[in-house]
């Protein structure tokens, strides 16, 4: 009989915050397969359901994320961050609360809009991270993922923690100048930004860029390139 005790485990955590849009945690898939080949202990988990019209409370969705960082910690092990998106937002907030040992940003979200004009951007519904086809999410839950970004999109000036962010010049829902300009803000010490050619928005998923990205992200996690280097 084969019995596991995953608290025994001396791998290394990652925990994964999904971004705004119906594939909620399985925008993680393709990631979470290659890093824990790569002997990574990979966790992925819904914060907010798409589904539930009355799933829109902000601080509600803050809390499952902090439930799930804690847990991780109490383990006893390192623990990563890896955000996509709006998730990029919310793990950033988690790692200036949290002693994690890393934070890793895919295309995170920081400047999606002019906030001056948000009723319009809640009426076009553009923020989904889904493909072309993909029903549009609720005006309640884009306005929750608007709360999101403008609450916390600061705690990335806490952060202690070492900071890779990742954009494609080619993202087409979160223009890559929104991540260079808050890597202007940052200590150039604290943060690397790295520009990946040619990627879309959902290039964790979308299987054009893995061969480039993924092992960026797996070095990244193991310590083997720092924002600090």
């Amino acid at each position: 009989m084969k019995i596991n005790f995953p608290f025994f485990s001396k791998k290394d955590i990652i925990v994964t915050v999904h971004g705004f849009g119906h594939r909620t945690l399985h925008e993680m898939d393709r990631i979470k397969a290659y890093l824990e080949k790569q002997n990574f202990e990979v966790w992925t988990y819904a914060y907010f359901s798409p589904e539930d019209p009355e799933d829109t409370d902000l601080h509600a969705w803050i809390e499952r994320n902090e439930d799930m960082v804690r847990t991780a910690l109490s383990t006893g092990r390192k623990v990563h961050l890896l955000g996509f998106s709006m998730g990029g937002v919310i793990a950033s907030y988690l790692a200036s609360v949290f002693p994690v040992e890393s934070l890793l940003l895919a295309a995170p979200a920081f400047y999606p809009i002019d906030f001056s004009q948000v009723e319009r951007a809640v009426k076009q519904k553009v923020f989904s991270s889904g493909g072309k086809n993909e029903q549009s999410m609720s005006r309640e839950h884009t306005q929750t993922f608007l709360k999101v970004v403008s609450n916390y999109r600061n705690s990335i000036f806490q952060v202690d923690c070492p900071v890779l962010i990742l954009h494609g010049t080619s993202d087409e829902v979160i223009s890559w100048h929104s991540s260079e300009r808050i890597c202007s803000l940052l200590s150039a010490s604290s943060v690397r930004l790295l520009y990946i050619e040619g990627a879309h928005h959902r290039f964790l998923y979308d299987g054009y860029c893995e061969r480039i990205v993924f092992p960026i992200i797996r070095d990244y996690f193991r310590g083997e390139m720092t924002p600090f280097a």
